[in-house]
């Protein structure tokens, strides 16, 4: 990759501190991108109001260039500095062949704050530089015996962006530019951002939303090649999320079914234990299943294998620190598995390993943190009686919405240096690092208050409401009073009399976490962004309530633009509306849905609807994620994945925790549930050799000691070891099951067993190819330049750092 000539000098004139031309850069004699004209690749009769085309310079990637000097920056430094990487980044850029280049200055707001100056650069590839990435990709996948893959040419839109993205990222070794956004020498390189089709996203949406393309979609576009139905629209990581989603909701169509059943026909609160076996089944089967599905569709997309180091994009920063950077294929022999192979991965492994121990005993601060404020709950909720008595029992509640997140934040940020220190080298492989890292805590803050109440609070609430009245009412005590009632805590009561102490809290949580939660995740997810954009908009000055009402209330398709001058307008709107939305990480949908499949999975025996309403809120998560990704997010962008990642293995983990947990609650609350208005149920057995809830509460109320508890205590924890031990084989028998019903003589295994020898012979063939295409690499700048156009070049950006820096 060299560097055009004179393309230094060119771009040092045009950073002189020289006004702008009065001419205009789109001028009538040049002339304009066609208006009516769509270079969509997915055409929809309904497209409503994108009945014009709104990306008219078919640019991919937004790169804005932040120009603006800080307070606190010496002025001089800060103008070189800016000249100087503004060049650089010019230079990159059109060193590589077969991309266009184009610059202007950011929209200026009126009411716009002072230190916000960008410079936007756009970028687009020919036709022929991505047949050329297609190619280049396919070699390197036939050299590491991966499946090959089907790319149609030109490719679709998601693999066009997906490698464009790659080239201007990757590092030098694999034939890309580096770039990596905020970091080092790209610092003032804020982002790349891809543009959306509207036109393509309005109909991807519509295909989730109407029910018979939502089934075409569900049944064969995910599971299809890529040409044929949804995936084409979106990056692997995205397409895999959806197939991930449909698969889960599908599955909780049988469970909910037989979860009814169970809720309707056996008694209340009867924890029974065919439902939970059948629970244990279904999670280990969903888990089994997926496994596998993941494992073929890798190979139907040609994904196996792809996040390898060998093959997967490798992190600039990592070849940095092996001080291979700006090193090209042919001097580091051609290959970057040398790359790898230089890497010390004892090392990273190491740093791995010992970023466990700083997890687990943040998780235990975590934990102690939400057990206080548990314990608080319960303490002024039922037992205090005093001053304030109406206002204290909000004080948890405070307490945990100011507290927790901030814990969690610190922990966000402390995870993602220690996934930095681990220095990971692929992308994808540092993203499986930082999911298992912060899914931790995400996991005790979900689950930690259930557990506390189905183990703690329940059986043993009075046991320890008994032990607190009792140690702040003794004689002895300094400042204490002599009695309860002195001592705001009202008058010691029995057992069987503690208002806390009843499953339906249990009940209660659950229908909490189910359901209102899910309907708060909604309206965060939908309609807080039409209302912060709003927001925005009006203290902009760029629209009134009246106004946007009146255009919710006609639904008339937007006026396509008529002159030179109204389509570029119409685009930087449109750049500009897209580069004030936040990323998309799918971090978030995936734990919200691992999230909900442990509800479902440990705790659906106390209440049996939760997989119905799990159900219903999947359905509705479908559609909701789908207009997310397309209103509400920049374009997603993404390396080739072949799995969820570090999701399985938290799934599998669930499913275990789920069996032991059904165990023990069947123990703990059976063969009596007791509830505060009810006698303990005759129609129901006593479990030889095991105690009531009823009875545990009574002896706890008689005898606050500690050795009540341990009758109690040892057979549970008998009974989560062989519930454990259960599982263990549970799983081995359905993954065995699994693993010779879906994938053994599938079409997936033979074209696994006949990839190796293929690729061999196709490899061979396409050697003398890559060599041609090396040679037609021409960089021809007037063939594609305008200067008077939107393809300027880096002409109008390099006057716009001047005039800045002038007028500063």
């Amino acid at each position: 990759m060299t560097n055009p000539p004179n393309t230094p000098q060119r771009v040092t004139r045009s950073m002189s501190h020289q006004p702008p031309p009065a001419a205009s850069l789109t001028s009538d004699t040049t002339p304009g991108p066609p208006v009516q004209a769509r270079s969509t690749s997915l055409n929809h009769p309904s497209s409503g109001a994108y009945t014009f085309n709104t990306n008219p310079y078919k640019v991919d990637f937004v790169i804005p260039f932040d120009i603006s000097i800080g307070k606190d920056e010496n002025r001089t430094q800060a103008e070189q500095e800016i000249k100087h990487d503004y060049e650089h980044l010019l230079r990159a850029l059109e060193s590589e062949d077969g991309l266009k280049i184009g610059t202007k200055a950011k929209k200026s707001s009126t009411k716009e704050v002072k230190g916000k100056e960008e410079i936007w650069i756009f970028v687009s590839a020919e036709d022929e530089k991505v047949n050329e990435l297609v190619e280049r990709e396919r070699s390197l996948d036939q050299a590491h015996n991966l499946p090959a893959h089907s790319h149609p040419v030109p490719p679709s839109p998601s693999t066009r962006i997906r490698l464009i993205y790659n080239l201007l990222t990757a590092p030098a070794i694999q034939d890309g530019l580096g770039i990596t956004p905020t970091q080092g020498r790209w610092k003032r390189v804020k982002s790349i951002m891809a543009l959306h089709d509207e036109a393509a996203d309005k109909e991807w949406v519509e295909r989730w939303t109407i029910g018979g393309d939502w089934r075409i979609g569900l049944l064969k576009g995910l599971d299809g090649a890529e040409g044929q139905g949804l995936g084409e629209h979106q990056p692997p990581p995205v397409h895999l999320y959806f197939n991930f989603l449909t698969t889960y909701t599908l599955s909780l169509l049988p469970l909910s079914v037989i979860s009814v059943l169970f809720y309707l026909l056996t008694p209340a609160d009867s924890y029974p234990p065919l439902y939970a076996f059948l629970l244990s089944i279904y999670s280990t089967t969903f888990v089994a299943m997926w496994r596998i599905k993941e494992r073929k569709l890798a190979v139907r997309w040609g994904t196996r294998g792809c996040e390898s180091v060998a093959v997967g994009r490798l992190r600039p920063e990592y070849v940095a620190n092996l001080s291979l950077d700006g090193q090209t294929p042919s001097q580091n022999g051609g290959d970057a598995v040398d790359v790898v192979q230089a890497g010390n991965d004892l090392k990273r492994d190491i740093k791995v390993a010992a970023s466990v121990p700083i997890i687990i005993a943040c998780g235990v601060g975590l934990g102690v943190v939400l057990l206080g404020i548990f314990m608080l709950e319960a303490f002024v909720g039922q037992a205090y009686d005093g001053f304030g008595k109406e206002v204290v029992p909000l004080l948890p509640t405070a307490l945990f919405a100011i507290v927790v997140p901030q814990i969690v934040a610190a922990y966000g940020h402390l995870a993602r240096s220690m996934v930095k220190w681990e220095d990971h080298p692929t992308p994808v492989g540092e993203e499986k690092s930082l999911t298992a890292k912060t899914f931790a805590m995400n996991g005790i803050v979900a689950y930690l208050g259930l557990f506390l109440s189905a183990y703690v609070y329940v059986p043993f609430g009075s046991f320890i409401m008994a032990n607190v009245q009792h140690r702040l009412t003794k004689q002895d005590t300094i400042n204490i009073a002599s009695t309860p009632e002195k001592a705001g805590l009202g008058p010691r009561t029995s057992g069987k009399e503690q208002k806390g102490i009843k499953a339906g809290r249990l009940k209660g949580q659950l229908f909490a976490y189910t359901v209102t939660n899910q309907v708060i995740n909604a309206f965060l997810e939908l309609g807080l962004p039409f209302v912060m954009r709003f927001v925005d908009d009006w203290r902009a000055g760029k629209t009134t309530i009246k106004e946007t009402i009146k255009a919710r209330s006609q639904d008339t398709p937007e006026k396509p633009p008529q002159t030179d001058d109204e389509v570029e307008k119409r685009f930087l709107d449109k750049v500009e509306r897209e580069l004030a939305l936040p990323d998309y990480t799918l971090f978030t949908d995936y734990a919200e849905m691992v999230t909900q499949f442990g509800y479902v999975t440990i705790w659906s025996i106390v209440w049996p609807l939760a997989p119905l309403f799990a159900l219903i809120n999947n359905y509705v998560e479908l559609r909701t994620d789908a207009l997310k990704i397309c209103k509400h997010v920049r374009r997603p962008v993404g390396d080739r994945v072949e799995t969820i990642g570090s999701w399985l293995e938290t799934l599998s983990i669930i499913s275990w925790i789920g069996a032991i947990t059904n165990s023990t609650l069947i123990y703990l609350f059976r063969p009596y549930v007791y509830r505060s208005d009810q006698t303990p149920n005759p129609n129901v057995t006593p479990i030889p050799g095991s105690a009531s809830l009823h009875q545990i509460i009574s002896n706890f109320s008689d005898s606050p000691t500690i050795k009540a508890i341990l009758p109690t205590l040892i057979p549970l924890g008998l009974i989560a070891l062989l519930a454990s031990h259960g599982y263990i084989i549970l799983n081995w028998i359905i993954n065995g099951f699994a693993e010779r019903l879906m994938w053994r003589n599938s079409q997936e295994e033979k074209q696994v067993q006949k990839l190796i020898s293929e690729n061999k012979q196709q490899f061979n063939s396409s050697s003398n190819n890559k060599k041609e295409i090396n040679k037609k690499r021409i960089w021809e700048k007037e063939s594609w330049k305008d200067v008077n156009g939107f393809w300027n070049g880096g002409e109008e950006g390099g006057r716009e750092i001047g005039r800045s820096l002038k007028a500063e």
